[in-house]
């Protein structure tokens, strides 16, 4: 066994990524996995094993970011957007040092880098994730998690829904999800060229590409970013005023979508915030992008 190096395992609603994970916080390698429709938990705990071999982890010590709450006597995760592991001994099945809300071993990670006593950290993925670390730990509600706080409720028309079952919450207009949803039905309509042409066979825009089509200027795309920014800055207006943090700090895979889309949410934030919260918590990017799960959940694996 390698001392000083633990598997990462950060899961998520459309992939999971792993990595060896030094003890410095180090990524020295990874891999992805991409679970098939309707995997059930006997075909995904064999995915995770087959990865984690391939890593050469057998035998390392395990961390597990999981995207819902977190039942720590029990070793199981609840109330994800991955059903088929709720309430599954996921921890157990590979042998799992650590368990641990999604966001909070991301926020763990980043708060490594940062000077912030109460920094709050966003991660912009299928879903959306909060946590909030003060003093250096994670504080906490019940389940593991800050609340739910990604599941804040913001559209009184409560047009669409989340994976989990609320209508008009910040996920359900502001996340990978609705963002492929969005960007679908626009593709769908011929008025986006460049989300058309990215378009798969069954004529799903993926959240990436919607990105990058965003990214490369494509008047609708940007459309659809702007509206997920002014979801998101009446998000942090409201956690501004909630947790009174001194830094907030943007990860997960729409992080991609660069300090420009960061900079429109916190314009849309301090249109509605305090002044004097405004001025005293900037919004950055994640130094460790869309890496920071996988070391966190590798980093508490690790963790005396």
């Amino acid at each position: 066994m390698t001392k000083g190096v633990a598997i990462g395992l950060d899961i998520g609603g459309g992939s999971t990524k792993l990595g060896l994970i030094s003890s410095a916080g180090d990524l020295l390698a990874s891999r992805r996995v991409v679970l098939p429709d309707g995997a059930d938990f006997p075909v995904i705990a064999a995915q995770y094993r087959a990865a984690i071999a391939a890593l050469g982890g057998e035998g390392l010590p395990v961390g597990i970011a999981y995207p819902g709450h977190v039942d720590r006597a029990r070793g199981l995760g609840l109330n994800s957007n991955v059903p088929a592991l709720d309430g599954q001994p996921l921890a157990a099945e590979l042998g799992a040092a650590a368990l641990l809300n999604d966001a909070d071993a991301a926020a763990m990670a980043e708060a490594r880098h940062h000077a912030a006593a109460r920094m709050l950290m966003v991660t912009l993925g299928t879903g959306v994730g909060v946590s909030m670390i003060v003093a250096g730990k994670p504080l906490e509600t019940a389940g593991g998690t800050l609340g739910d706080s990604g599941h804040l409720n913001l559209d009184p028309s409560g047009r669409f829904g989340c994976r989990q079952g609320c209508t008009g919450c910040l996920e359900s207009v502001a996340s990978g999800e609705a963002l492929v949803r969005d960007a679908t039905l626009l593709a769908a309509t011929g008025e986006s060229p460049a989300l058309s042409a990215e378009a798969l066979p069954s004529g799903e825009v993926s959240a990436a590409a919607a990105c990058r089509a965003a990214l490369a200027g494509d008047p609708g795309a940007m459309r659809l970013v702007a509206g997920m920014a002014g979801w998101l800055g009446m998000a942090v207006a409201s956690w501004r005023a909630s947790f009174h943090p001194d830094l907030i700090v943007f990860g997960g895979g729409l992080s991609a979508l660069g300090q420009p889309f960061i900079d429109q949410i916190r314009d849309r934030a301090d249109a509605r915030s305090l002044p004097f919260l405004s001025a005293n918590c900037p919004l950055i990017l994640a130094r460790l992008g869309n890496d920071a799960g996988m070391i966190g959940a590798g980093l508490a694996a690790l963790a005396p």
